[in-house]
């Protein structure tokens, strides 16, 4: 290899790998801004509102606010042109994705719906090893997989209703997630936040008017208005830099999605803060340490390894 080739070669891998890093950072500043999200909603309801009508105004408030700031001529032949995204944003992501979550989270506590979710990055790796064209699993994975596995098993030790929705929640997302990743630099990812959050936030409040009847959110007290403006700022941020994350050059879905093991570790101490009645106990924390564990694993292990053998 000419001397050239090589200096474009060490210049373009080390442009990859600030690339990388930039949407890491995105993803942690995410799935930070998401953790906090379970003491919220639980807050939320319990002044006496259902979960669609909650998730819908939630999410259609999001959409107004993002759409003020990135409409632009031509977004409408911008929604045509990718309208299988865009339709499988607000259908799966958005409607299927966050009703089974609204009702999970309304079935269990905010510490073990926090700790649920952050089985996101085990099922996303997943489906990207199954369905996305370059994120394929590794040793190194496989083993951080199981580690994370069994500490969230440690820490939930439990079936219900809610779980089983939370999980369904994690599918559909994780579809959703793949498709935006495989679209790298088409779409302007607030833009895509906006239309997804706008249309499918208004869906779901539609169908919580058909289910759940109307309940008025005038006049209620401080604490809930309180809940419901933290969430939207949460979504306006987070869902922006989930969309920066996975549409960064170089970053793959899986190692985007091990990220978010950040959640159930961030959530459940927050949930035992704010929540009464929520403390921590021997096995979650316990979990939470085995979960640390599998992220290190995840993106040092060949580093480990090799350290460990030149000590030898």
């Amino acid at each position: 290899m000419s001397k050239e080739r090589r200096i474009f070669a060490a210049d373009f891998t080390k442009l990859l790998s600030t690339t990388m890093k930039k949407g890491l950072l995105y993803a942690i500043l995410a799935s930070v801004l998401w953790a906090i999200v379970n003491p919220f909603i639980k807050q939320g309801l319990s002044y006496d509102f259902t979960p669609m009508n909650f998730a819908g105004i939630r999410f259609t408030s999001v959409g107004i606010l993002l759409f003020a700031y990135t409409w632009h001529k031509g977004m409408w032949q911008e929604i045509k042109q990718y309208r299988k995204l865009f339709l499988n944003l607000i259908f799966i992501n958005m409607f299927m994705g966050y009703t089974a979550f609204y009702f999970g989270v309304d079935f269990v506590s905010g510490a073990i719906s926090s700790i649920i979710m952050g089985m996101t990055p085990l099922i996303n790796v997943l489906l990207a090893h199954l369905l996305a064209s370059n994120d394929k699993l590794n040793g190194y994975k496989i083993v951080s997989l199981i580690v994370s596995l069994a500490g969230l098993l440690l820490i939930v030790g439990m079936g219900s209703t809610g779980i089983i929705l939370l999980l369904l929640s994690i599918i559909f997302q994780g579809y959703s997630a793949i498709s935006v990743s495989e679209e790298k630099g088409k779409i302007n990812p607030i833009f895509l936040n906006a239309v997804q959050m706008f249309f499918g936030g208004a869906l779901i409040y539609i169908i919580g008017l058909s289910t759940e009847g109307y309940h008025s959110f005038i006049g209620k007290p401080a604490g809930f208005y309180i809940s419901l403006g933290i969430l939207v700022f949460i979504s306006v941020f987070a869902f922006s830099f989930w969309f920066m994350a996975l549409q960064s050059k170089g970053a793959k879905v899986s190692d985007i999605n091990m990220c978010r093991l950040i959640n159930p570790i961030l959530g459940a101490v927050l949930s035992w803060i704010m929540l009464a009645g929520e403390y921590p106990t021997f096995s979650t924390v316990a979990g939470m340490l085995i979960i640390v564990s599998s992220l290190i694993i995840y993106f040092k292990g060949a580093d480990i390894i090799k350290y460990l053998s030149t000590k030898k």
